[in-house]
């Protein structure tokens, strides 16, 4: 399997297939980051699309010292930051009944057995920020560096961070039964 980084230098090559195997690659993942800021899936699914326009049209903003998802990502949370600076007074942060019925759809591809589900719910009731920290970490596996940067923190800053976040939701685990298994 060709990288992301390969297939962003063949894409600039003229190669307009590679930008669109890089969009099916990351846009599922994606658009269920961004909802975690949003909290509504189309919404999300217009920030993704922005962010990728964003990309495609400004070809030679990425620095091929990163990661070019890292870069995708950093890009989509600072238009939906902007998103939501815009409509702050719309954006409903809490009693999204309807959302969940949404999300239910994406999550079935990202989320496979009984326990992750779980877990993911109890990520539901944690701070945005622990929520981001969590999935770039745990769910898409980016480094803490890259995590960091796509959140706009410093190295200590996210390792304090991802810290408080697992305890957080460990801490929410066990108040509902789960033991936590080393």
């Amino acid at each position: 399997m060709i990288s992301d980084n390969d297939l962003y230098k063949q894409f600039l090559s003229g190669n307009i297939l590679s930008f669109e195997e890089l969009v099916l690659r990351h846009k599922d993942n994606l658009i269920y980051f961004l909802q975690r800021y949003v909290n509504d899936l189309y919404i999300a699914e217009d920030i993704a699309q922005d962010a990728f326009v964003y990309i495609y049209v400004y070809k030679d903003k990425f620095n091929f010292k990163f990661n070019i998802k890292t870069f995708i990502y950093t890009i989509a949370k600072n238009k939906a930051i902007d998103y939501i600076r815009k409509n702050s007074k719309t954006v409903s942060i809490e009693g999204y009944e309807d959302l969940e019925l949404q999300e239910n759809e994406l999550e079935k591809k990202i989320i496979q057995n009984e326990e992750k589900r779980i877990v993911n719910e109890a990520i539901k009731r944690l701070k945005k920020d622990y929520q981001a920290a969590l999935f770039l970490i745990d769910f898409q596996e980016f480094s803490y560096s890259e995590a960091a940067k796509i959140l706009g923190k410093s190295l200590p800053q996210f390792r304090i961070l991802i810290f408080r976040a697992r305890k957080s939701l460990k801490s929410l685990l066990e108040k509902e039964g789960y033991v936590y298994e080393k």
